[in-house]
């Protein structure tokens, strides 16, 4: 009985050494269980073009630009120094459309134009960034990223629907409706602009790890290229922002 009483009391005295022991640091510089980690991972999200449009063209009235649905997949590789700090980068093919509206019109002219634009493109997207881990449990570890990222277009369409109104000298109510088919990128058929093929800038990330394979994780892509291809005398800019929500699997 004295043994099984000491027993007891030496469990309850060390019990709080051993938690602690199991439980990581916040910060762990130590030597990390792998040098190389691969993921697999699946994206979803939004994607957005700024334009300059109401200031380059002052028949433009009213403009709406509105993000569209972005999805894509990737793998994903991260060198780790230590176990705190990383060195990341990914491959992704992701699929990335927006819209956007406009009211033309013209100073002393009884018309107006509707324009409504409709664009689908794809990328392969390959950000390189550093990594920083910070231990939140024994199993559950949360992920700061910062860094740059390269896009290249593999294609694209760009639809656009005008609908014409105006009055004639009989006082008619007149419409028309026009479409217009052209590729995203590099088509001097598209409706003001087209958009160049490269693009890179600033990537940004979060996320949570859990029992070291499964990854939760947010990302954002603000680019600093001016992506407006135009041909004409007038030169509007534009710049990629792109939010994506994955989820990935350690393999």
């Amino acid at each position: 009985m004295k043994k099984f009483i000491i027993a007891i009391i030496s469990s309850m005295l060390l019990a709080p050494l051993a938690i602690k022991a199991e439980s990581p640091a916040f910060i762990d510089y130590g030597k990390p269980a792998s040098f190389i980690d691969i993921d697999a991972h699946l994206m979803f999200g939004g994607s957005y073009v700024t334009n300059n449009y109401s200031s380059c063209y002052k028949e433009i009235s009213d403009i709406n630009s509105t993000m569209g649905f972005a999805y894509g997949v990737g793998v994903g590789v991260k060198f780790n120094f230590s176990n705190f700090i990383g060195l990341g980068t990914q491959f992704n093919y992701v699929h990335n459309k927006n819209k956007m509206d406009m009211a033309v019109t013209q100073e002393g002219a009884p018309n107006v134009s509707n324009v409504f634009i409709r664009n689908s493109y794809r990328y392969v997207d390959i950000p390189v960034y550093m990594s920083f881990t910070f231990n939140l449990a024994s199993r559950v570890k949360w992920n700061a990223d910062g860094g740059l990222y390269m896009a290249f277009g593999t294609g694209g369409k760009q639809k656009a629907t005008i609908y014409n109104a105006k009055v004639n000298d009989l006082g008619q109510l007149m419409t028309t409706t026009q479409k217009f088919k052209a590729n995203y990128f590099d088509d001097d058929k598209a409706f003001i602009n087209s958009y160049e093929k490269f693009d890179m800038g600033l990537h940004l990330g979060t996320g949570l790890t859990f029992y070291d394979k499964i990854s939760v994780n947010v990302n954002t892509r603000i680019g600093f290229r001016n992506v407006a291809k135009s041909s004409g005398i007038v030169k509007p800019s534009a710049h990629n922002f792109n939010v994506y929500c994955s989820v990935g699997y350690r393999l």
